[in-house]
């Protein structure tokens, strides 16, 4: 739409002359801002700066649609502006888009079309990386071969794309039909040519000034579905961008920021629907998870993962805890289209550190779910931390794996948690068929016949600290792991560490001593990294590779029999599947926290990877962290391909503007 009407908003009392350069701009700001931005580049309505857009209608026909509106779209007519006015209007669009940032290419993106039908194949689409995992069980395994254990070692960059968007890149594109797709911190989100890295487009949401979020301003990644794009924004929004022109469709508000919401994590396409989850447990806020139409943005259906007082689960909380008891869903889930389950994970419970401030389990903190697709109802719950107070969450992904156990074959998830063991669980019913700790574990001293992690209390933080393993990095944080169903083996990016926790809180206070924060301080000198392979069957160990700092990237699996990584120190790195021998590296100047994808164009594979970061893995930062140095430099897209003669004269950075 091209403008909206703000509530009581009248005429400017005094004559505007289609002349003065300044009635466009006052006349924008009065009736078109609201819903397109102060540059007219996109809001709830759409961008109006485009060049391509404004190629295809004539000043006649946007004075009509300023005047009479836009049947079958939200933009108002505006009959009582004067000719001269509208026509100041005109021209004030022409000049935004005469001045805004736009591709330097003049290139289109090709229509696209993703019906859920390819969503369905995604794992079997080896040319494309349709959504955030891959596939719906979130395996990551490439079944693409060209590039081999054999080979690797001559993988070279082909070309690369800088953002120009600080505070880091986390996100893992979307490989489409040849063409990519790469959201940003800011919640920037570009279109990029997979041949030659050239910008197709670029949309940049105008936030508002005031917004609450946890651990920087990041995004890690869209979702696909047909030929629209979707979103979720530090605003607590869900945009759906048309994927050919970066053109907002429509724009739905999820939550509030007064309410401490804001979004970074990939949506999920089921169907028709796009389910999201929302991030703010790190402040006094009820998180949820929601399902959304896709092709209008009206909402399906809303899950609280803390329940309201009658609710299944509200006797876990004391009082009225539940009213800000955090649980935020903060990344994306997995789908099973034979259960039609969905599986999503819940953080950690508000306040941290404190549960003298929260007495019981806090259901659904630290919990995966499992939904039903259609109404939003749960059918199970398994909870890794009840009443969590290591700050542990249980938001990390969930892989599938048909598991062969006592002689069945059993429809699996693998859930390797921060709180350091690695849980598998029957899809159906939630059965918990093992849990095994992969890192170093001091908190739980076991489990019960049920299920339930036996908690060790001389672990649970006090105003004078105790020492805890794993840390609050956890010993794996949200960075995704792979599954490589050709031998069974699940890889894991690990950190091994350990952390003082501190509790000033409830406790602290009834004995009456001097207030001091509540959290965690690591240990110095103490963490490191490992990249490791699971053997899925059993939980146990078949190989692991030591790494100087602890591992924030995620993980490739492809057929090639290479698992594919990047550490804090800006390494790029293939190891051999079977054996975990380093093949091969690339130094890309600033440390990883996303994951690889593979594709294909043309025929040729490609390997992609987005630098950048923003803060640490897990917190460690500042003197104790001295390969953080470059953590702000970088945001920078990488793809890769094998060396071929004059490769490396055509190698190019992809232009940005």
């Amino acid at each position: 739409m091209l403008g909206a009407r703000i509530l009581g908003a009248s005429l400017l009392s005094f004559t505007l002359s289609a002349q003065d350069p300044g009635a466009g701009q006052a006349l924008y700001a009065t009736h078109c801002a609201v819903c397109h931005g102060a540059a007219a580049e996109g809001g709830s309505g759409p961008d109006l700066t485009s060049p391509r857009w404004l190629e295809t209608v004539t000043d006649g026909e946007l004075d009509r649609v300023i005047r009479d509106g836009k049947s079958g779209a939200a933009m108002p007519a505006f009959p009582s502006l004067a000719p001269a006015q509208r026509l100041a209007l005109v021209r004030h669009l022409r000049a935004l888009s005469a001045q805004a940032v736009q591709p330097v290419t003049g290139l289109a993106a090709p229509p696209v079309r993703v019906p859920p039908s390819r969503l369905l194949d995604a794992a079997g689409e080896t040319g494309n990386w349709l959504m955030y995992g891959r596939d719906y069980g979130n395996q990551r395994f490439s079944s693409l071969a060209q590039i081999n254990r054999d080979n690797v070692a001559n993988l070279v960059p082909v070309w690369t794309f800088q953002t120009g968007v600080p505070d880091g890149l986390q996100a893992t594109p979307l490989v489409v039909d040849g063409v990519i797709y790469l959201s940003t911190s800011w919640n920037h989100v570009f279109a990029i040519d997979a041949r030659t890295g050239a910008e197709l487009w670029r949309y940049r949401r105008r936030l508002p000034e005031k917004l609450t979020y946890c651990c920087g301003p990041v995004n890690r990644g869209v979702a696909i579905w047909n030929g629209t794009l979707y979103l979720a924004t530090l605003d607590a929004h869900l945009t759906a961008l048309d994927a050919r022109t970066g053109r907002v469709r429509w724009d739905v508000e999820m939550g509030k920021v007064e309410d401490n919401l804001s979004a970074t994590g990939p949506p999920l396409v089921v169907g028709d629907m796009v389910i999201v989850g929302i991030a703010g447990g790190d402040y006094p806020s009820r998180c949820f998870i929601d399902a959304y139409d896709a092709a209008s943005g009206k909402r399906l259906w809303r899950f609280y993962t803390v329940p309201a007082p009658g609710e299944p689960g509200a006797e876990t909380w004391s009082g009225d805890a539940w009213q800000r008891g955090g649980a935020a869903t903060w990344m994306s889930g997995a789908y099973d289209p034979e259960l039609n389950l969905v599986f999503w994970g819940a953080g950690n419970p508000y306040p941290d550190y404190d549960g003298d401030a929260r007495p019981g389990d806090n259901l659904y903190s630290n919990s995966l779910l499992a939904l039903d697709a259609r109404t939003g109802k749960r059918k199970w719950h398994y909870q890794f931390t009840p009443g969590d107070v290591w700050d542990y969450d249980g938001v990390n992904e969930s892989v599938f794996a048909d598991l062969e156990l006592d002689g069945r074959v059993v429809k699996a998830l693998l859930h390797a948690d921060r709180n350091g063991h690695l849980y598998a669980l029957e899809r159906a019913t939630g059965k918990l068929l093992y849990a095994k700790p992969f890192v170093r574990v001091t908190w739980a001293k076991g489990f019960d016949a049920n299920g339930r992690p036996i908690v060790d209390p001389s672990k649970i933080p006090t105003p004078e600290g105790v020492e805890v393993c794993p840390g609050a990095a956890g010993g794996k944080e949200w960075n995704a792991s792979a599954y490589y169903p050709r031998n069974g083996l699940l890889f894991l990016p690990v950190i091994e560490n350990c952390a003082m926790f501190f509790n000033h809180g409830v406790e602290a206070k009834r004995r009456g001593l001097p207030p001091g924060p509540s959290g965690f301080r690591y240990l110095p000198g103490q963490a490191y990294g490992k990249v490791m392979a699971v053997r899925a069957a059993t939980g146990d160990k078949v190989w692991e590779v030591r790494t100087r700092t602890p591992m924030g990237g995620g993980m490739l699996a492809t057929a090639g029999g290479l698992v594919f990584t990047g550490d804090a120190e800006g390494n790029f790195l293939a190891y051999d599947a079977e054996t975990g021998a380093q093949l091969w590296s690339f130094q890309t100047g600033s440390g990883l926290r996303a994951a690889p994808v593979a594709f294909t164009v043309d025929g040729k594979q490609y390997i992609a990877v987005a630098s950048g970061m923003a803060g640490a893995v897990g917190g460690y930062t500042g003197a104790g962290a001295p390969w953080m140095k470059n953590y702000r430099t970088g945001n920078t897209l990488y793809v890769f391909a094998l060396f071929e003669p004059g490769a490396s004269s055509r190698f190019h950075g992809g232009a940005r503007r």
